[in-house]
């Protein structure tokens, strides 16, 4: 991202996903099918899948890392106010590189990673590298395949405007998949086109 983020907009948008993010907590544990481990979701979209992980499945050991002072002091709010402050860490990191020594996590999810990943792979490299051996990566944009097309109308058309405004880049399944030939992590990475564009990571 060269420019920053507005608060207020990045603020609304993830008020806006609170009725999706449930959906897709389900899709991840769809690919992730244990009710415990060392979860990571990173970025300024982060949140709402974290929570109704821990909802569902509260042995999970969630982390959620953003880069921007901003956004940190943001996601402390919305930790506090979901009732989630005593139950998921928050960090400080860039994406590149994570923080996190190598094999740290069962769990990776970056939702709304097409701001952030590179055409060279080296993201997806970084978030394999925090892997555990076994563990799932699940990262890219959309409204999931499992939430209702009654939610995604209701809020389409205002998320769309504020993720222009935030800076969304699109992207098509060519490009991913030339990302992942970049990443040199072919024979780990599947494109998930269904509910939205997704890579799905497995070590």
């Amino acid at each position: 991202m060269s420019e920053k983020m507005d608060m207020h907009d990045l603020a609304r948008v993830n008020q806006l996903w609170g009725k999706v993010y449930p959906y897709l907590g389900d899709q991840v544990l769809g690919y992730y099918a244990k009710d415990w481990g060392d979860v990571l979701e990173w970025g300024p979209f982060s949140g709402g899948i974290s929570f109704a992980l821990q909802s569902k499945n509260p042995n999970l050991k969630i982390k959620i890392a953003v880069e921007e002072e901003d956004v940190y002091r943001l996601m402390q709010k919305m930790l506090k106010d979901g009732g989630y402050g005593d139950k998921i860490h928050l960090d400080k990191s860039r994406l590149i590189p994570l923080v996190y020594g190598d094999q740290a996590f069962d769990l990776v999810i970056i939702r709304g990673a097409y701001f952030f990943l590179d055409q060279e792979g080296a993201a997806l490299r970084e978030v394999y590298r925090v892997m555990k051996p076994g563990g799932v990566g699940f990262i890219g944009g959309g409204y999931g395949k499992n939430t209702p097309q009654t939610t995604i109308d209701g809020i389409a058309d205002e998320s769309r405007l504020l993720n222009d405004r935030l800076g969304r880049i699109r992207v098509t399944v060519d490009m991913l998949r030339e990302m992942v030939r970049k990443s040199g992590l072919s024979d780990h990475v599947k494109v998930v086109s269904e509910g939205g564009l997704w890579l799905l990571l497995e070590k």
